[in-house]
């Protein structure tokens, strides 16, 4: 006996993978979606403080003010002012609860293909319909792209910048036009900018900038190392806030209560050096594949899309497998299995060998 909503939903393709590593004796593994690094020292030692003053109960459903308060004087910083802010489970949890706000039967909800893996299950919790935006083979949406894919039943874009899986930042020109678009359409924005810091040719643009009406959802997870601390924040306008704070007290109750003390420190540690390292990171990626895959130079996040030149990608998935270096198929993203992805946040000897393995195959 199951939910009818379960048969619309399937294992996420990511996480099979993280399953297949587990079976494997010594894999490479260029799968991962989680930053490599160590937690930063201040980071921790907040989180150690608050757990040793006994702050290990529940906070308010919408997050305890010192984190709220942090991360109003960020995006202040910033240039934004948004109405309301909450502390929510991670980006996952801004996400799900953002979704099942403004989403429902009656209306449809775009996806750019590829995406994230997660957002289309998100839309089918929401018993809403999916209508993807073909971006290949640059992976950009751009205001043409967006205007084509409308119906009357479009109501929601899900936007997410720098990009997971493509590694795409857009631009502040970019960001003004799809906004402008959107807002003209009467599209309700749900801004997915979890890797706002890793940004390596342009200085992040908050879609907020140009459309203080949509939902932004950004985490620590990824910038300060702790995925698994699950703490993250959603802001916009008040009333959709509201209605977020509510499904969160019916669902994941609160994020980690040390966890949030140990967020709030981290907006006062600097990370740049770490974002440098990537950098570089991206270069080898970029240089030491280009030649054998097809792929364009991630600006954002720690991913590369690659197609391979030289063998069909199901093969090339197959050979990767065979020969223990885990990469994600394109199939886990969107409609197409052209190409793969490849993570960048591990040590730096790991990547290079994961590069010359991966051409090796690819060639």
């Amino acid at each position: 006996m199951q939910a009818k909503r379960m048969e619309k939903l399937e294992s996420s393709g990511i996480r099979k993978f993280f399953e297949l590593a587990a079976k494997m004796k010594n894999p490479i593994n260029l799968s991962l979606g989680q930053a490599h690094f160590p937690v930063p020292k201040p980071v921790r030692d907040a989180a150690i403080a608050a757990i040793n003053e006994g702050k290990s109960g529940y906070s308010m459903t919408a997050g305890i003010d010192a984190l709220k308060e942090a991360a109003l004087n960020s995006l202040k910083k910033d240039g934004l002012s948004p109405e309301a802010v909450m502390v929510t489970s991670g980006a996952e949890g801004g996400l799900m609860t953002s979704m099942l706000a403004l989403a429902d039967e009656d209306c449809e909800v775009l996806l750019t293909d590829p995406c994230f893996a997660t957002y289309g299950h998100l839309v089918k919790l929401a018993d809403s319909k999916i209508r993807r935006i073909d971006t290949y083979p640059d992976f950009r949406l751009t205001p043409e792209k967006l205007k084509n894919a409308c119906t009357e039943k479009t109501k929601i874009l899900l936007f997410n910048s720098p990009a997971n899986p493509t590694g795409v930042a857009y631009t502040d020109n970019e960001i003004a036009a799809i906004a402008k678009t959107a807002k003209e359409l009467g599209l309700q924005v749900i801004s997915d900018e979890v890797y706002d810091k890793f940004c390596y040719d342009h200085e992040h643009v908050s879609f907020a900038k140009y459309d203080p009406s949509a939902v932004t959802i950004r985490a620590f997870s990824k910038t300060w190392g702790i995925a698994g601390w699950r703490v993250g924040y959603a802001f916009g306008p008040k009333e959709i806030i509201d209605n977020m704070i509510m499904l969160q007290q019916f669902t994941f109750i609160c994020s980690p209560m040390p966890f949030q003390c140990a967020a709030a420190a981290a907006f006062d540690t600097d990370i740049s050096d770490l974002i440098q390292q990537y950098r570089v990171k991206r270069d080898m990626v970029y240089d030491g594949m280009r030649h054998t895959f097809e792929l364009n130079r991630p600006e954002g996040a720690f991913y590369a899309f690659c197609k391979p030149r030289n063998i069909d990608n199901e093969s090339f998935i197959k050979r990767c497998i065979e020969n223990e270096i885990l990469v994600v198929p394109g199939s886990a993203f969107g409609e197409k299995n052209t190409h793969f992805r490849v993570s960048f946040a591990t040590d730096d000897e790991t990547l290079k060998r994961g590069i010359d393995l991966l051409v090796k195959l690819g060639s």
